[in-house]
């Protein structure tokens, strides 16, 4: 056995970073595409028949864009059915059972928004309305 050991010199380590997982946020999509416009027109509409957006918890605002999200995907299947496709009916079955699910939640009947005027709103507009 030698009695000098050849070793290789150590490169230098670069220094470690994490990686990661991106994750997509609808907030960050291009709102030019079709799939984007529909999304973001379906809640709106949720969001106007649930009395408004700023009536709407955290959580109803997180289950309508499920909610939309979902409805997109299975309108896209049934445009599939349509045109002779096939599809997975268990994903379909899916789909149609988790709408129901958040509808549930969400509720099925139109909310009317609250216009009363607050205080302030109200003798706003008496001051308005009296001729000074």
């Amino acid at each position: 056995m030698p009695d000098v050991v050849d070793f290789k010199p150590v490169r230098g380590r670069r220094p470690h970073r994490s990686v990661r997982p991106k994750l997509l946020n609808i907030k960050g999509l291009d709102r030019r595409t079709a799939a984007r416009k529909a999304f973001d027109a379906l809640v709106a509409e949720i969001e106007h028949d649930l009395g408004g957006r700023e009536q709407l918890s955290a959580i109803e605002k997180s289950l309508i864009r499920a909610y939309a999200g979902s409805a997109i995907l299975l309108d896209d299947l049934n445009a599939r059915v349509v045109l002779g496709q096939e599809i997975d009916v268990g994903t379909h079955a899916q789909i149609t059972s988790a709408l129901v699910r958040i509808a549930g939640r969400l509720g099925l009947q139109r909310r009317q928004r609250d216009v009363t005027p607050n205080v302030e709103e109200y003798l706003r507009s008496k001051r308005q309305e009296s001729p000074s």
